[in-house]
Protein backbone atom coordinates (compact mmCIF):
# COMPACT_ATOMS: atom_id res chain seq x y z
CA UNK A 1 0.00 0.00 0.00
CA UNK A 2 2.72 2.11 0.70
CA UNK A 3 4.60 2.12 -2.60
CA UNK A 4 1.31 2.31 -4.53
CA UNK A 5 0.01 5.28 -2.73
CA UNK A 6 3.53 7.26 -3.84
CA UNK A 7 3.28 6.17 -7.42
CA UNK A 8 -0.06 7.58 -7.12
CA UNK A 9 1.41 10.94 -5.94
CA UNK A 10 -0.31 11.19 -2.25
CA UNK A 11 1.40 13.99 -0.29
CA UNK A 12 4.13 12.19 2.03
CA UNK A 13 2.30 12.96 5.37
CA UNK A 14 -0.64 11.72 4.41
CA UNK A 15 1.17 8.71 3.20
CA UNK A 16 2.48 8.35 6.91
CA UNK A 17 -1.03 8.91 8.07
CA UNK A 18 -2.61 6.13 5.53
CA UNK A 19 -0.20 3.55 6.95
CA UNK A 20 -0.19 4.55 10.49
CA UNK A 21 -4.27 4.30 10.60
CA UNK A 22 -3.98 0.94 8.23
CA UNK A 23 -0.90 -0.61 10.88
CA UNK A 24 -3.26 0.01 13.50
CA UNK A 25 -6.40 -1.56 12.55
CA UNK A 26 -4.65 -4.69 11.86
CA UNK A 27 -2.80 -4.23 15.68
CA UNK A 28 0.57 -3.19 14.38
CA UNK A 29 2.91 -1.20 15.98
CA UNK A 30 3.94 0.63 12.92
CA UNK A 31 6.77 3.59 12.11
CA UNK A 32 6.47 5.06 8.80
CA UNK A 33 8.96 7.41 7.39
CA UNK A 34 8.12 8.89 4.14
CA UNK A 35 10.28 11.47 1.38
CA UNK A 36 9.40 12.19 -2.28
CA UNK A 37 11.62 9.42 -2.92
CA UNK A 38 11.92 7.28 -0.21
CA UNK A 39 9.81 5.03 2.11
CA UNK A 40 10.89 3.17 5.61
CA UNK A 41 8.58 1.43 7.40
CA UNK A 42 9.70 -0.31 10.49
CA UNK A 43 7.49 -2.55 12.56
CA UNK A 44 7.59 -3.68 15.90
CA UNK A 45 8.62 -2.59 18.72
CA UNK A 46 11.34 -0.28 19.51
CA UNK A 47 13.44 -3.84 20.95
CA UNK A 48 12.52 -6.13 18.20
CA UNK A 49 11.66 -3.78 14.66
CA UNK A 50 11.89 -5.13 11.17
CA UNK A 51 12.28 -2.55 8.78
CA UNK A 52 11.71 -2.28 4.94
CA UNK A 53 13.25 0.62 2.56
CA UNK A 54 12.58 1.93 -0.73
CA UNK A 55 14.06 3.54 -2.90
CA UNK A 56 11.36 5.32 -5.47
CA UNK A 57 11.05 7.55 -8.01
CA UNK A 58 8.89 10.78 -7.37
CA UNK A 59 4.91 9.66 -7.93
CA UNK A 60 2.94 11.22 -10.62
CA UNK A 61 -0.82 12.00 -9.33
CA UNK A 62 -3.25 8.56 -10.46
CA UNK A 63 -6.54 9.45 -9.61
CA UNK A 64 -7.33 5.94 -11.18
CA UNK A 65 -4.88 4.74 -8.52
CA UNK A 66 -6.06 6.53 -5.75
CA UNK A 67 -9.65 5.78 -6.16
CA UNK A 68 -9.17 2.24 -6.66
CA UNK A 69 -6.86 1.53 -3.61
CA UNK A 70 -9.17 3.36 -1.65
CA UNK A 71 -12.27 0.42 -2.42
CA UNK A 72 -9.88 -1.74 -1.84
CA UNK A 73 -8.80 -0.34 1.31
CA UNK A 74 -12.68 0.46 1.70
CA UNK A 75 -13.40 -3.54 1.36
CA UNK A 76 -10.52 -4.45 3.88
CA UNK A 77 -12.36 -2.21 6.51
CA UNK A 78 -15.74 -3.81 5.67
CA UNK A 79 -14.50 -7.37 6.09
CA UNK A 80 -15.34 -8.00 2.81
CA UNK A 81 -11.84 -9.03 1.88
CA UNK A 82 -9.26 -10.80 4.06
CA UNK A 83 -5.77 -9.37 4.26
CA UNK A 84 -4.03 -11.52 1.69
CA UNK A 85 -7.02 -10.76 -0.81
CA UNK A 86 -6.18 -7.41 0.16
CA UNK A 87 -2.17 -7.42 -0.52
CA UNK A 88 -3.51 -9.40 -3.55
CA UNK A 89 -5.10 -6.69 -5.23
CA UNK A 90 -3.32 -3.83 -4.24
CA UNK A 91 0.37 -5.55 -6.20
CA UNK A 92 -2.11 -6.43 -9.05
CA UNK A 93 -3.60 -3.11 -9.52
CA UNK A 94 -1.82 -1.93 -12.62
CA UNK A 95 -1.83 -5.28 -14.16
CA UNK A 96 -5.93 -5.26 -13.48
CA UNK A 97 -6.70 -2.10 -14.12
CA UNK A 98 -4.20 -0.46 -16.61
CA UNK A 99 -4.39 3.33 -17.65
CA UNK A 100 -4.86 4.32 -20.96
CA UNK A 101 -1.79 4.70 -23.32
CA UNK A 102 0.27 7.09 -22.93
CA UNK A 103 0.15 8.78 -26.30
CA UNK A 104 -3.44 10.38 -25.08
CA UNK A 105 -1.13 13.00 -23.59
CA UNK A 106 -1.24 14.15 -26.66
CA UNK A 107 -4.51 15.59 -27.08
CA UNK A 108 -4.86 15.58 -23.44
CA UNK A 109 -2.12 18.38 -23.31
CA UNK A 110 -3.47 20.60 -25.96
CA UNK A 111 -6.87 20.38 -24.48
CA UNK A 112 -5.25 21.58 -21.27
CA UNK A 113 -3.57 24.63 -22.86
CA UNK A 114 -6.42 25.99 -25.23
CA UNK A 115 -8.73 25.91 -21.70
CA UNK A 116 -5.55 27.64 -19.69
CA UNK A 117 -4.94 30.14 -22.77
CA UNK A 118 -8.98 30.58 -22.51
CA UNK A 119 -8.84 31.33 -18.69
CA UNK A 120 -5.47 34.08 -19.22
CA UNK A 121 -7.41 36.31 -21.97
CA UNK A 122 -5.66 34.33 -25.11
CA UNK A 123 -7.17 34.89 -28.52
CA UNK A 124 -7.20 32.89 -31.68
CA UNK A 125 -3.52 33.33 -32.11
CA UNK A 126 -2.67 32.51 -28.25
CA UNK A 127 -5.13 29.50 -28.81
CA UNK A 128 -3.63 28.05 -31.76
CA UNK A 129 0.38 28.65 -30.67
CA UNK A 130 -0.58 27.38 -26.88
CA UNK A 131 -2.03 23.96 -28.01
CA UNK A 132 0.84 23.28 -30.53
CA UNK A 133 2.54 23.38 -27.39
CA UNK A 134 0.40 21.31 -25.67
CA UNK A 135 0.87 18.62 -28.93
CA UNK A 136 4.29 18.96 -28.61
CA UNK A 137 4.68 18.74 -25.25
CA UNK A 138 2.27 15.34 -24.65
CA UNK A 139 4.36 13.95 -27.53
CA UNK A 140 7.29 14.54 -25.25
CA UNK A 141 5.55 13.17 -22.85
CA UNK A 142 5.09 9.62 -24.49
CA UNK A 143 8.44 9.30 -26.39
CA UNK A 144 9.95 9.88 -22.40
CA UNK A 145 8.87 6.50 -21.65
CA UNK A 146 11.23 4.67 -24.13
CA UNK A 147 13.74 7.63 -24.12
CA UNK A 148 16.13 8.13 -20.75
CA UNK A 149 17.50 10.98 -22.64
CA UNK A 150 14.47 12.95 -23.27
CA UNK A 151 12.98 11.50 -20.08
CA UNK A 152 16.21 13.63 -18.19
CA UNK A 153 15.99 16.36 -20.45
CA UNK A 154 12.32 16.42 -20.11
CA UNK A 155 11.60 19.95 -18.48
CA UNK A 156 14.59 21.76 -20.75
CA UNK A 157 13.59 19.86 -24.28
CA UNK A 158 9.83 21.11 -23.22
CA UNK A 159 10.45 24.67 -22.44
CA UNK A 160 12.90 25.69 -25.61
CA UNK A 161 10.79 23.64 -28.39
CA UNK A 162 7.62 25.58 -26.42
CA UNK A 163 9.80 28.92 -26.76
CA UNK A 164 10.75 27.72 -30.93
CA UNK A 165 7.09 27.52 -31.84
CA UNK A 166 6.20 30.79 -30.43
CA UNK A 167 9.30 32.66 -31.85
CA UNK A 168 8.34 30.85 -35.14
CA UNK A 169 4.59 32.11 -35.16
CA UNK A 170 5.26 35.18 -34.42
CA UNK A 171 8.11 35.88 -37.22
CA UNK A 172 6.12 33.98 -39.82
CA UNK A 173 2.35 34.71 -39.06
CA UNK A 174 1.99 37.57 -36.52
CA UNK A 175 2.38 38.91 -33.02
CA UNK A 176 0.74 37.09 -29.99
CA UNK A 177 1.02 36.96 -26.35
CA UNK A 178 4.41 35.30 -25.82
CA UNK A 179 3.78 35.10 -21.63
CA UNK A 180 0.10 33.15 -22.64
CA UNK A 181 0.85 31.28 -25.04
CA UNK A 182 3.99 29.32 -23.58
CA UNK A 183 2.97 29.33 -20.14
CA UNK A 184 -1.06 27.71 -21.27
CA UNK A 185 1.22 24.99 -23.54
CA UNK A 186 3.62 24.04 -20.66
CA UNK A 187 0.94 24.57 -17.78
CA UNK A 188 0.62 20.91 -16.82
CA UNK A 189 5.14 21.14 -16.07
CA UNK A 190 4.88 23.99 -14.17
CA UNK A 191 5.79 23.29 -10.78
CA UNK A 192 3.32 25.52 -8.81
CA UNK A 193 1.47 22.07 -7.20
CA UNK A 194 4.38 20.94 -6.08
CA UNK A 195 5.13 24.43 -4.63
CA UNK A 196 1.63 24.16 -2.50
CA UNK A 197 2.47 20.77 -1.83
CA UNK A 198 5.60 21.41 -0.18
CA UNK A 199 4.30 24.25 1.84
CA UNK A 200 1.63 22.18 2.70
CA UNK A 201 3.77 19.30 3.86
CA UNK A 202 6.16 21.90 5.72
CA UNK A 203 3.24 23.06 7.63
CA UNK A 204 1.99 19.42 8.82
CA UNK A 205 5.71 19.19 10.34
CA UNK A 206 6.95 16.56 7.47
CA UNK A 207 9.99 19.18 7.20
CA UNK A 208 12.62 16.89 5.43
CA UNK A 209 10.27 15.47 2.66
CA UNK A 210 8.69 19.93 2.23
CA UNK A 211 12.55 20.75 1.87
CA UNK A 212 13.52 18.01 -0.94
CA UNK A 213 9.94 19.17 -2.74
CA UNK A 214 11.01 22.75 -2.57
CA UNK A 215 14.19 21.83 -4.28
CA UNK A 216 12.70 19.90 -7.13
CA UNK A 217 10.28 22.52 -7.37
CA UNK A 218 13.65 25.05 -7.85
CA UNK A 219 15.36 22.47 -9.96
CA UNK A 220 12.11 22.11 -12.47
CA UNK A 221 11.72 25.99 -12.51
CA UNK A 222 15.65 26.45 -13.54
CA UNK A 223 15.13 23.92 -16.02
CA UNK A 224 12.31 25.16 -17.47
CA UNK A 225 14.52 28.46 -17.68
CA UNK A 226 17.38 27.36 -19.34
CA UNK A 227 15.17 25.45 -22.20
CA UNK A 228 13.53 29.47 -22.56
CA UNK A 229 16.55 31.06 -22.23
CA UNK A 230 18.55 28.52 -25.15
CA UNK A 231 15.64 29.46 -27.18
CA UNK A 232 15.99 32.97 -26.68
CA UNK A 233 19.38 32.84 -27.70
CA UNK A 234 19.16 31.69 -30.88
CA UNK A 235 16.36 33.82 -31.66
CA UNK A 236 16.73 37.20 -29.61
CA UNK A 237 14.44 38.77 -31.88
CA UNK A 238 11.81 37.29 -29.52
CA UNK A 239 11.65 39.48 -27.13
CA UNK A 240 11.66 42.46 -29.39
CA UNK A 241 8.40 41.95 -30.99
CA UNK A 242 5.28 43.12 -30.23
CA UNK A 243 2.71 41.33 -28.10
CA UNK A 244 -0.86 41.22 -28.21
CA UNK A 245 -2.91 42.10 -24.90
CA UNK A 246 -5.30 39.40 -22.87
CA UNK A 247 -8.93 39.95 -24.40
CA UNK A 248 -11.66 39.92 -21.58
CA UNK A 249 -13.04 36.76 -21.05
CA UNK A 250 -16.62 36.26 -21.38
CA UNK A 251 -19.14 33.67 -19.73
CA UNK A 252 -19.52 31.16 -22.46
CA UNK A 253 -15.51 30.76 -22.87
CA UNK A 254 -15.58 30.04 -18.73
CA UNK A 255 -17.68 27.24 -19.10
CA UNK A 256 -16.07 26.31 -22.54
CA UNK A 257 -12.67 26.17 -20.92
CA UNK A 258 -13.73 24.62 -17.68
CA UNK A 259 -14.64 22.14 -20.16
CA UNK A 260 -11.41 21.61 -22.12
CA UNK A 261 -9.55 21.51 -18.70
CA UNK A 262 -12.00 19.07 -16.82
CA UNK A 263 -11.18 16.81 -20.22
CA UNK A 264 -7.69 17.12 -20.79
CA UNK A 265 -7.09 16.41 -16.62
CA UNK A 266 -9.42 13.54 -16.58
CA UNK A 267 -6.65 12.16 -19.12
CA UNK A 268 -3.80 13.63 -17.46
CA UNK A 269 -4.50 12.77 -14.11
CA UNK A 270 -5.44 9.02 -14.91
CA UNK A 271 -9.19 9.53 -13.70
CA UNK A 272 -11.82 6.75 -14.60
CA UNK A 273 -14.45 7.59 -16.65
CA UNK A 274 -17.00 7.34 -14.25
CA UNK A 275 -14.73 9.99 -12.44
CA UNK A 276 -15.26 12.68 -15.20
CA UNK A 277 -18.24 14.73 -13.66
CA UNK A 278 -16.25 15.23 -10.20
CA UNK A 279 -13.07 16.50 -12.20
CA UNK A 280 -15.39 18.40 -14.04
CA UNK A 281 -17.37 19.81 -11.15
CA UNK A 282 -13.88 20.40 -9.13
CA UNK A 283 -12.51 22.13 -12.00
CA UNK A 284 -15.86 24.39 -12.95
CA UNK A 285 -16.43 25.37 -9.17
CA UNK A 286 -12.32 26.87 -8.99
CA UNK A 287 -12.70 28.57 -11.76
CA UNK A 288 -15.80 30.13 -10.69
CA UNK A 289 -14.87 30.46 -7.33
CA UNK A 290 -11.66 32.59 -8.53
CA UNK A 291 -13.53 34.41 -10.97
CA UNK A 292 -16.45 35.81 -8.58
CA UNK A 293 -13.87 36.74 -6.04
CA UNK A 294 -11.79 38.36 -8.18
CA UNK A 295 -14.64 40.96 -8.82
CA UNK A 296 -15.02 41.63 -5.02
CA UNK A 297 -13.27 43.25 -2.51
CA UNK A 298 -12.32 39.70 -1.23
CA UNK A 299 -9.73 39.94 -4.56
CA UNK A 300 -6.61 39.98 -1.94
CA UNK A 301 -7.08 37.07 -0.83
CA UNK A 302 -9.31 34.89 -3.38
CA UNK A 303 -6.80 32.40 -3.75
CA UNK A 304 -7.46 30.99 0.56
CA UNK A 305 -11.27 31.98 0.12
CA UNK A 306 -11.19 29.25 -3.17
CA UNK A 307 -8.74 26.75 -1.58
CA UNK A 308 -10.90 26.81 1.64
CA UNK A 309 -14.29 26.22 -0.40
CA UNK A 310 -12.50 23.63 -2.57
CA UNK A 311 -11.16 21.85 0.45
CA UNK A 312 -14.99 21.82 1.99
CA UNK A 313 -16.53 20.78 -1.03
CA UNK A 314 -13.72 17.87 -1.61
CA UNK A 315 -14.01 16.87 2.32
CA UNK A 316 -17.80 16.84 2.33
CA UNK A 317 -17.82 14.78 -1.47
CA UNK A 318 -15.11 12.46 0.95
CA UNK A 319 -17.57 11.92 4.19
CA UNK A 320 -20.80 11.85 2.42
CA UNK A 321 -20.42 10.56 -1.11
CA UNK A 322 -17.42 8.41 -0.44
CA UNK A 323 -15.15 10.22 -3.34
CA UNK A 324 -11.79 10.02 -2.68
CA UNK A 325 -10.62 13.64 -1.37
CA UNK A 326 -8.17 13.78 -4.27
CA UNK A 327 -10.56 13.30 -6.76
CA UNK A 328 -11.75 16.69 -6.48
CA UNK A 329 -9.22 18.29 -4.82
CA UNK A 330 -6.20 17.85 -7.40
CA UNK A 331 -7.61 18.90 -10.60
CA UNK A 332 -9.13 21.90 -8.10
CA UNK A 333 -5.75 22.97 -7.28
CA UNK A 334 -4.33 22.08 -10.78
CA UNK A 335 -6.53 25.44 -11.73
CA UNK A 336 -5.89 27.49 -8.54
CA UNK A 337 -1.93 26.87 -7.99
CA UNK A 338 0.23 30.09 -8.81
CA UNK A 339 2.79 27.78 -11.06
CA UNK A 340 2.67 30.69 -14.37
CA UNK A 341 3.74 33.07 -12.12
CA UNK A 342 6.37 31.65 -10.58
CA UNK A 343 7.66 30.61 -14.75
CA UNK A 344 7.10 34.04 -15.72
CA UNK A 345 9.47 35.41 -12.54
CA UNK A 346 12.35 32.55 -14.26
CA UNK A 347 11.53 34.28 -17.91
CA UNK A 348 11.92 37.86 -16.73
CA UNK A 349 14.83 37.17 -14.88
CA UNK A 350 16.65 35.78 -17.60
CA UNK A 351 16.02 39.31 -19.23
CA UNK A 352 17.42 41.32 -16.51
CA UNK A 353 14.32 42.44 -15.13
CA UNK A 354 14.89 41.72 -11.43
CA UNK A 355 12.23 43.75 -10.50
CA UNK A 356 9.57 42.11 -12.15
CA UNK A 357 11.16 38.74 -11.70
CA UNK A 358 11.24 39.11 -7.88
CA UNK A 359 7.28 40.31 -7.90
CA UNK A 360 5.83 37.58 -9.57
CA UNK A 361 8.28 35.07 -7.50
CA UNK A 362 7.05 36.82 -4.14
CA UNK A 363 3.31 36.75 -5.58
CA UNK A 364 3.83 33.13 -6.61
CA UNK A 365 5.24 32.21 -3.17
CA UNK A 366 2.75 34.45 -1.47
CA UNK A 367 -0.35 32.70 -3.19
CA UNK A 368 0.90 28.98 -2.43
CA UNK A 369 1.09 30.27 0.72
CA UNK A 370 -3.10 31.52 0.49
CA UNK A 371 -3.73 28.21 -1.01
CA UNK A 372 -2.12 25.86 2.03
CA UNK A 373 -3.68 27.73 4.69
CA UNK A 374 -6.95 27.53 2.97
CA UNK A 375 -6.60 23.77 2.78
CA UNK A 376 -5.93 23.64 6.06
CA UNK A 377 -8.23 25.68 7.81
CA UNK A 378 -10.93 23.49 5.71
CA UNK A 379 -9.41 19.94 7.00
CA UNK A 380 -9.58 21.46 10.53
CA UNK A 381 -13.59 22.31 10.19
CA UNK A 382 -14.10 19.17 8.43
CA UNK A 383 -11.50 16.52 8.58
CA UNK A 384 -11.23 13.98 6.12
CA UNK A 385 -8.85 10.75 5.14
CA UNK A 386 -7.26 10.47 1.85
CA UNK A 387 -8.67 7.44 1.91
CA UNK A 388 -11.93 7.80 2.25
CA UNK A 389 -13.35 4.85 5.32
CA UNK A 390 -16.77 3.77 5.96
CA UNK A 391 -17.67 2.86 9.24
CA UNK A 392 -17.90 -0.42 9.57
CA UNK A 393 -16.64 -3.24 11.54
CA UNK A 394 -12.91 -4.07 11.70
CA UNK A 395 -11.71 -7.48 10.28
CA UNK A 396 -9.98 -9.73 12.85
Amino acid sequence: MARELHRAGIATDAIEQTLGDLASSIGLEAQVFALPTHIAISVGPDSDQHTVNMRLEPGRISLRKIALLNEIYDALRRGEIDYAKAAELVSEVDRRWPGLSPWFEVPALALIAVGVALILGGGPREIVVSALIGLVTGLLVALSLNLPLVARLFDVIAAFLATVIVGLFVRFVGPTNIYVSIVAGIVVLLPGYSLTLALHELANDALVAGVARLGKVLAVLLALGVGAFIALAIMPWLLAAGTSQPHPVATTLWFVASICLAVGMSIELDARVRDFAWVFGASFMALLTTHVLGDTSAHAVSAFLAAFIVGIVANLGARYLRVPQAIMLVPALLVLVPGSLSYESVLFAFQANLNTALTLGTNAVFAAIQLVAGLLLSQLLLPASTLRLKRARRTR
